[in-house]
């Protein structure tokens, strides 16, 4: 049996959820308000409080910090019918023992409660510890992250955790799932939020660039390295984040010394003999089986170990169901519309149904790329199913195309760069070239079934440039 302090303003629930949990032998107390929590608190021990946070008075958020304030430990489990990612980051973040999602179904709520419930009383009576980081608590503006699905739910949770603390996280997840999102959002929830959050794609470079990039140089380093020192990207994040985004991609020898400065917190910049203290949050990701290439012999195990402090793993889009795809596709029109200036036109339920039927090879990323498009090709008072277009290789269903004219490849160029001009996207040479190459050198690979010499012959290039360009391209 359990001692509950229940605070729900919503009569109903508090008088179903007392009912249900005295019939499983626990001793409840109720309060409509959280304004009286704290008092309560400090007058009789409760093993659980279950806290409701839209609240007259303070809200369920206000009312952790203020246990906070006043070093009260008792767990609280956070029910809300609202699940943005700040609240739950938030809660999680203050402390919270865990946050629940209003079901529709009462009976569910309480179904889902009496485990948490259960769990938090082992923790408060010494039959279990609690899981600890260390680190500060202090609640920040949370990157925004779109999504109420459970999977979601889940992510949320475990950034409210682990934010506080300085302990390296590895977000894994495919391409297009959010995954800097994600890692902003760390940053915005951790104690280093006012200094700064550098981020560095580990396949965008060669292998010296990227040396260059993260540790700097001494002048005259190496030919061309000019008369000035130049500060790298650890430098620039002292005291702050480093976000190293697809770090499964990173060339071995460049691992070496990224382990050497998570062992020792300090660097030598290229051309430099004396060591720079750095004070850096690692915040790695990856769509890659970093496992799997530690056993190839591809990624350092040793790294691996000190990488992976916490995982967190981002669920694709085609896991996260019709509600989390529908609150992105209104969130990408509004975002769209906004930079074309223009009102963003409404989506026909055809088009919806369309959209819900694709796998979303690309997630999050590839969706606000369609979405973008439609907006722009657009021309009457909504956006109609023939205004949404899939990737030839994705879009799934039908017999394969014959293969296209020059002039059907040319107006699909000419669709790409008018998007990015309507969003008023820059550097179009370099992102668009690079968009195409890498489509171009993944399809061919499929229809080639994998097989690298017959795709570099298809292509017209040498084998050794094929693997130069798919390094580049992050592509097996």
């Amino acid at each position: 049996m359990s001692r509950i302090l229940l605070i729900d303003d919503d009569p109903d629930i508090r008088g179903f959820l007392r009912d249900a949990l005295a019939g499983n032998g626990h001793h409840v107390d109720c309060l409509d308000r959280a304004d009286r929590g704290p008092e309560v608190l400090s007058q009789a021990d409760y093993d659980v409080v279950l806290l409701d946070n839209k609240l007259p008075g303070i809200s369920g958020i206000e009312f952790l910090a203020a246990l906070e304030e006043r070093d009260v430990r008792t767990p609280v489990i956070l029910m809300t019918g609202d699940p943005t990612s700040d609240t739950a980051m938030q809660a999680m973040n203050l402390g919270a023992f865990d946050y629940v999602v209003k079901p529709l179904e009462i009976d569910d709520l309480a179904a889902e409660l009496a485990p948490l419930i259960a769990e938090a009383a082992e923790i408060v009576h010494g039959i279990r510890e609690p899981v600890r980081l260390p680190g500060d608590d202090e609640p920040g503006e949370g990157a925004k992250l779109l999504g109420n699905s459970r999977p979601m739910q889940e992510v949320y949770k475990l950034i409210g955790k682990v934010a506080a603390s300085d302990v390296p996280v590895l977000i894994l997840g495919e391409t297009g799932t959010g995954k800097e999102l994600a890692a902003r959002a760390i940053h915005s929830y951790s104690r280093r939020k006012t200094r700064p959050f550098v981020a560095m794609n580990c396949t965008a470079l060669t292998e010296n660039l990227l040396d260059d990039e993260l540790f700097g140089h001494e002048p005259r380093a190496y030919t061309g390295a000019g008369d000035k020192l130049r500060k790298g990207r650890f430098e620039h994040a002292h005291g702050g984040t480093l976000f190293l985004d697809e770090v499964g991609d990173m060339p071995v020898v460049l691992q070496a010394k990224l382990l050497r400065v998570l062992e020792n917190r300090e660097i030598v910049r290229i051309g430099g003999n004396e060591p720079i203290p750095v004070d850096v949050r690692i915040v790695s990701a990856t769509h890659r089986d970093l496992a799997a290439r530690s056993g190839e012999g591809q990624f350092r195990e040793d790294l691996l170990f000190r990488l992976k402090g916490v995982t967190i793993s981002l669920p694709p889009l085609r896991e996260r169901g019709r509600d989390d795809l529908q609150l992105l596709v209104e969130h990408f029109l509004r975002s769209a519309a906004k930079s074309l200036g223009r009102t963003a036109p409404p989506m026909h339920p055809t088009a919806l149904k369309k959209l819900a039927a694709h796998s979303w090879p690309g997630n999050i990323r590839e969706l606000q790329h369609v979405i973008r498009l439609a907006v722009v090709t657009c021309r009457g008072s909504q956006i109609a199913a023939s205004d949404i277009e899939f990737d030839a290789a994705t879009a799934g269903g039908g017999d394969a195309a014959a293969a296209p004219s020059e002039s059907d490849v040319g107006a699909h160029i000419a669709q790409g760069v008018r998007a990015a001009l309507a969003a008023n996207e820059t550097n179009l040479y370099h992102r668009l070239h690079d968009i195409w190459e890498r489509e171009l050198i993944r399809q061919t690979l499929a229809a080639c079934g994998g097989n690298q010499v017959q795709t570099a012959r298809r292509l017209g290039i040498s084998r050794n440039g094929l693997r130069a360009k798919m390094q580049a391209h992050g592509l097996e």
